[in-house]
């Protein structure tokens, strides 16, 4: 299924254009780095629906406005992205991404990125691999969220028939409330058909420490089973699905369903709240994928996990149910029974885009789309099953205005850049009156960025190394004075010449050397202080002070050049 999508994914993105003056693929172009290598724009996207949503949109952009040619890569989850845009050669592999290489990254952006959901291994990336580790350029413009949601109609009919809000965990204390009264029960499920047992070796249902942990926080033994031939808990599920919480143990028609998918995502979490707030809850995993994609469908009045932005169930408005505020302490040791904060969702990009392509850099850090903008984008893919690269290209034309804001001026340049006619080739250093199109390009070797204000606004321009400095790199924001026993004479030089014979330079960055007293030389070339010259072949200093008094060499005697015995 996983090589399926991707074969999908990459069959749609060599489609056609979408905007209407896009750059046609004949006239785009590849990144360069300094060295001379040129390969396509990277763009990782993580296999789940919003990942796909805004990097297929943004790749769309970056192919037909900024003219790249693009390639796009596919993992699994966030962590996978944190790895793909940090130059790691293995990013799928958790285990061994195979990060902090020195060939150039092949992927240079990952949007939709829950960055503070993997804290650790962010803060590891950026500690140890430093050099390669994504820049994150800030949040998409909406935050995410997980958790326990709840249906628009148990909330809206509760509301009208008692005055009570179900989106409020105190409206689920079972001493007070009967919150059954609008909802689905377990006894209401096809087990079998919808739900994976208990007992599955791949539930955490069955995770001894999980268990343990309940235990330690709730104290409801009598939700648990003692596995005596090996010491291990599980939990005790009365119809072999579903675990019971306290208040609805005894009565299975008062248990409220909570349905989540993979082994159990959350299910501590909502074991520790339906003890601790005495809610009547029954709580069980999806067989699978798709079942766990279509249970809220057919048990409409239950809760489910969730998160948002996703497709999966945004037809029925579910809202998320709300807890105490966050107890982070209580979340650090264990203690899960308070309201998880939001997660803000980010754009990332590799550490080498500021020099690759500094424009597209700087339109990535100005998106911001909002929740209800990429709802709009994921509902209408999944009524319509379009490609993404026709959704996206759909909201893309409907809605110009919002992302014709992201695109920088391209005469806007950043530091190690500078003013490029693309018509002549060749860097200019005004942008007034320009018959052709001014754009950004890094500085050669030999010249260096410099800012200059106009009345456009602030941008900087290429301007070549004044005399007694050099710069060998390009994308340079300064050049470098000569050092001692170095010169140059000229601008816009790469490197700088080292002091010839006879010839000394004690100070640096400047443009001539200085001569040795006449009559005098030195051992050889970049010579760096006026004691480096001495008297020259055939002749001896005789004077003892700092000053030359050079005379022939007597007979019988050999002087070299330099000798004073």
């Amino acid at each position: 299924m996983f090589r399926c999508m991707l074969l999908s994914l990459l069959v749609t993105l060599a489609g056609g254009a979408c905007l209407p003056n896009a750059i046609p693929p004949s006239e785009r172009k590849l990144l360069e780095n300094s060295n001379g290598e040129s390969y396509p724009f990277g763009v990782w996207i993580a296999n789940y629906a919003a990942s796909y949503a805004a990097n297929v949109m943004v790749q769309v952009l970056i192919e037909e406005v900024f003219g790249f040619n693009t390639t796009s890569g596919l993992g699994p989850g966030t962590v996978s992205g944190f790895y793909g845009v940090g130059g790691c050669l293995n990013p799928n592999d958790n285990n061994d991404p195979q990060c902090g290489t020195e060939v150039p990254t092949k992927y240079h952006l990952n949007m939709e990125a829950w960055v503070n959901g993997y804290p650790l291994v962010w803060k590891n990336l950026q500690l140890e691999h430093p050099k390669t580790a994504p820049d994150d350029l800030g949040s998409m413009g909406y935050a995410g969220y997980a958790g326990s949601f709840l249906t628009e109609e148990v909330i809206t009919t509760a509301h009208k028939t008692e005055g009570i809000a179900l989106q409020y965990y105190k409206f689920w204390n079972a001493s007070w409330y009967e919150p059954s009264k609008y909802t689905n029960t377990i006894t209401d499920f096809n087990l079998s058909r919808w739900l994976k047992p208990c007992m599955n070796s791949d539930s955490v249902f069955m995770d001894d420490t999980t268990m343990r942990r309940h235990i330690q926080f709730t104290g409801d033994l009598d939700g648990l089973v003692l596995n005596t031939s090996n010491s291990r808990y599980y939990a005790k599920c009365q119809d072999g699905y579903f675990w019971r919480a306290p208040s609805c143990r005894g009565n299975a028609s008062q248990c409220v369903p909570f349905v989540t998918g993979g082994s159990g995502w959350s299910i501590e979490e909502m074991m520790q709240k339906s003890v601790v707030l005495y809610m009547p809850l029954g709580l069980a995993v999806a067989a699978g994928w798709t079942e766990y994609t279509q249970i809220p469908f057919h048990y409409p009045k239950m809760q489910v996990y969730w998160w948002v932005p996703d497709p999966s169930f945004l037809e029925l408005a579910p809202q998320m149910m709300q807890w105490a505020p966050l107890d982070k302490r209580g979340w650090a040791n264990g203690y899960q029974v308070s309201q998880l904060g939001s997660i803000p969702i980010k754009k990332l990009v590799s550490r080498d885009l500021m020099v690759l392509a500094p424009n597209v850099r700087s339109f990535v850090s100005n998106i911001m789309i909002s929740l209800k903008q990429m709802d709009e984008i994921l509902l209408d893919q999944k009524n319509t099953s379009a490609t993404w690269e026709d959704a996206t290209c759909k909201w893309l034309l409907a809605n110009e205005p919002v992302w014709r804001s992201w695109i920088p001026d391209e005469s806007q340049c950043f530091p190690g850049f500078g003013l490029y006619d693309s018509v002549l080739k060749d860097f200019v250093d005004a942008r007034e009156n320009a018959t052709n199109k001014i754009i950004c390009q890094a500085c050669a070797s030999g010249t260096y960025s410099t800012p200059l204000s106009d009345n456009v606004g602030d941008t900087f321009i290429c301007m070549p190394c004044p005399k007694g400095t050099s710069q060998p790199l390009g994308a340079a924001s300064s050049c470098k004075p000569c050092k001692q026993g170095e010169y140059q004479g000229e601008t816009g030089q790469k490197t700088c010449n080292r002091c010839p014979i006879s010839t000394y330079q004690d100070e640096e960055g400047t443009e001539v050397c200085k001569a040795c007293p006449a009559g005098t030389t030195t051992l050889g070339l970049q010579s760096v202080a006026a004691s480096d010259c001495g008297c020259d072949q055939n002749s001896i200093d005789m004077d003892p002070t700092d000053a030359f008094w050079c005379q022939p060499c007597g007979e019988g005697l050999t002087c070299p050049s330099s000798s004073s015995l």
